[in-house]
């Protein structure tokens, strides 16, 4: 969800942690048990070195429609990243709890900052501007940006979509809103994926522009949807 660039590179989605979030999430893949500002080791459980927003429980802020990572199903929040929420809830000893806000609260930091949550898990690609306010895991999936059509008629490329002006959709506070701008591409804003792909099905805009992962998990709520053309993300 990048600007393609001269350095074609795959931007990578990453968990970003609060602060003490971060011990924990330090110890997961290792094993190995987080350090506290005095050096000590802490154990497997939620420690005083991880300071949690609430007790026994590891509250982890999503955007509420983004599969494959998040998505509501029979009642319950699935998916890649709630799959690895729970992973770093069970490494602490704790249940994890999801709460589902825009993604621009999420990727602003504002919902960290705030304190409505301990780590922030919603596709985030890592760029220079989000580590100003947060801090990240490491990478866990590599993507690439697509632009999409309804249908074989229309657009069929980027740079079509940007010689003829076309009205392309784009996700509030994504990475993908930045590069249509940067592209010169006539970007129409939606808050999230649903909005989003209902406005291409509904004549709203002509294209979108956003991760192939999530354009293909919508597609199979639209088989007319259309992927024309697809960008390296630079990291």
């Amino acid at each position: 969800m990048t600007h393609p660039t001269s350095r074609p590179h795959r931007a990578h989605a990453a968990a970003a942690l609060a602060a003490l979030a971060a011990l924990a999430l330090a110890g997961c893949s290792s094993g190995s048990a987080p350090e506290d500002a005095a050096g000590e080791g802490a154990g497997a459980s939620a420690s005083p070195a991880v300071a949690l927003v609430e007790p026994g429980s590891l509250t982890v802020c999503s955007e509420s429609n983004y599969p494959p990572f998040e998505m509501e199903q029979g009642g319950e929040m699935v998916g890649l990243d709630m799959d690895l929420g729970r992973e770093i809830a069970a490494d602490l000893g704790v249940e994890m709890k999801n709460t589902t806000l825009g993604f621009e609260s999420i990727e602003s930091g504002v919902a960290l900052d705030t304190g409505q949550c301990d780590v922030a898990i919603s596709a985030l690609s890592i760029t220079e501007e989000r580590r100003t306010v947060m801090d990240f895991s490491d990478p866990y999936y590599d993507n690439e940006v697509g632009l999409v059509t309804d249908g074989e008629d229309g657009v069929d490329s980027i740079e079509t979509a940007r010689e003829e002006q076309v009205p392309v959709g784009v996700m509030q506070g994504t990475v993908g809103e930045t590069q249509a701008q940067e592209l010169g591409l006539n970007a129409v804003q939606y808050e999230d994926a649903t909005t989003l792909f209902t406005a291409l099905s509904t004549g709203g805009v002509e294209a979108v522009l956003d991760d192939v992962t999530a354009i293909a998990e919508h597609a199979q709520d639209d088989p007319d949807f259309v992927v024309r053309d697809t960008a390296d993300l630079d990291d």
